[in-house]
């Protein structure tokens, strides 16, 4: 620990917080306040003086005050400096300092408060047991991105007929029970998907397009506007139109108008392949979210609160430029950021838990990513697209992913590590 003439009381005032009340002998202030007062008298120009020839008296008098402000900033700023270094404190954001006393001759006082990273024991973590969801691929599941597929590439047609759930429909409808003579009303939905009440479906479906009618229509109870629940109302609609895909058929023509494939087996394979790895994806963060959640439960720890706000920053666009500012917003558009921060923080309070239980495993069971672990994944990575790793690497580098790529291969090493010294089942 590094010498100091300074007198510091270091105090633990929460898992995450420090306070260091500090206090600068007057022999110190004193001199530093004669480096401020030479270099404003040197860099001044009074009148009837020539630059840097003012006599002090007059340099104090004229500058007195900024002098002494000065003073107090530099000393405090190199007093913290040093007080860290001599306790080996490591902040994590800019101390808040408060409490600053000083009287001219004599000596400073002040305190600084501060955040650090908390200490992780992880005394515990094996012995836990974790169910991995099934990553198994069925062919209903096939067969529905295959549909969305086809109902995405359907081309609308005129309704022969009255329509059905799934048709396109355009109608005007008119409140025949108001007061005043009601105008009609336009309105585009699909049926079946919720945006009319059923009785108005109902009703659109006994019409074929151009036909109209009269209805008696009950609101449902469940209704988002208590005031309606229950009400009847009478109603004109008419069927200004209604529109039916024709669906394209499931066949190798239909597969090779999707891209690069020679068959609709090949379609399929190629859509079953990226279910697989998404469920593998989804299944693997399953499982490591729960061997975490376990290991934090046995091994509580605080998340510094700072960290959690610039967490919350970045999760929600609210990041504040470098002098601190925030985005300009109205009132509304506020609340709504507020209100998102504070459904959102239990989620990254959970997000950076997981992120420090990482990094310390990591760093303890040294299982950083090595350059060999992220030359053999480069070079995976230009197999499969058919590149060169060079070129890889190059993209890599130019589009800041190499230090993300390196972060992912020191988490699958260390959740590789806890799945060997814990049970995973599977569901």
């Amino acid at each position: 620990m590094p010498s100091t003439d300074l007198q510091i009381d270091a105090q633990e005032t929460g898992a995450c917080t420090r306070k260091l009340s500090v206090t600068v002998p007057p022999e110190r202030v004193r001199r530093v306040r004669q480096s401020v007062a030479s270099r404003i008298a040197n860099s001044v120009r009074m009148p009837g003086f020539r630059k840097g020839k003012t006599p002090a008296s007059i340099v104090e008098k004229q500058f007195g005050q900024a002098i002494e402000q000065e003073t107090v900033e530099k000393v405090i700023q190199e007093a913290y400096r040093e007080a860290l270094e001599s306790g080996d404190h490591r902040p994590i954001e800019q101390g808040q300092v408060d409490n600053v006393h000083y009287h001219a001759g004599g000596e400073l006082h002040f305190e600084v408060t501060f955040e650090v990273n908390p200490t992780l024991e992880l005394s515990r973590i094996d012995g836990f047991q974790v169910v991995r969801p099934a990553d198994v691929v069925g062919d209903e599941e096939v067969d529905a991105v295959l549909e969305r597929l086809r109902q995405d590439r359907g081309t609308p047609a005129p309704v022969d007929g009255t329509p059905d759930y799934g048709d396109q429909v355009q109608v005007e409808i008119t409140q025949l029970d108001a007061e005043e003579e009601a105008e009609a009303s336009n309105y585009r939905f699909e049926l079946g998907e919720g945006q009319a009440i059923p009785d108005i479906e109902a009703a659109i479906m006994t019409l074929a397009p151009g036909g109209e009618g009269e209805f008696t229509v009950t609101f449902p109870e469940d209704f988002a506007d208590e005031a309606q629940r229950g009400k009847q109302e009478r109603l004109h609609i008419r069927l200004v139109d209604a529109q039916r895909k024709e669906l394209p058929a499931l066949d190798d023509e239909f597969a090779r108008g999707l891209g690069d494939f020679e068959s609709m087996d090949a379609l399929r394979e190629r859509v079953r392949n990226d279910l697989a790895e998404d469920a593998k994806r989804r299944a693997d963060q399953a499982e490591r979210d729960g061997l975490i959640g376990q290991i934090v439960d046995a091994n509580p720890f605080d998340v510094p609160g700072s960290m959690v706000e610039r967490y919350l920053d970045y999760m929600t666009g609210d990041v504040p430029d470098e002098s601190g500012k925030r985005p300009a917003r109205g009132g509304e558009e506020q609340e709504r950021i507020s209100q998102l921060r504070t459904f959102m923080r239990p989620q990254a309070e959970a997000g950076l838990r997981r992120m420090m239980v990482v990094e310390h495993l990591a760093d303890r069971e040294g299982l950083r990513a090595t350059a060999d672990d992220v030359d053999a994944r480069v070079e995976q990575l230009a197999e499969k697209a058919g590149r060169s790793p060079s070129d890889v690497w190059v993209e890599l580098e130019r589009s800041g992913q190499m230090q993300a790529l390196e972060s992912e291969i020191t988490e699958e090493k260390v959740f590789e590590h806890l799945r060997s010294r814990n049970t995973v089942s599977h569901g």
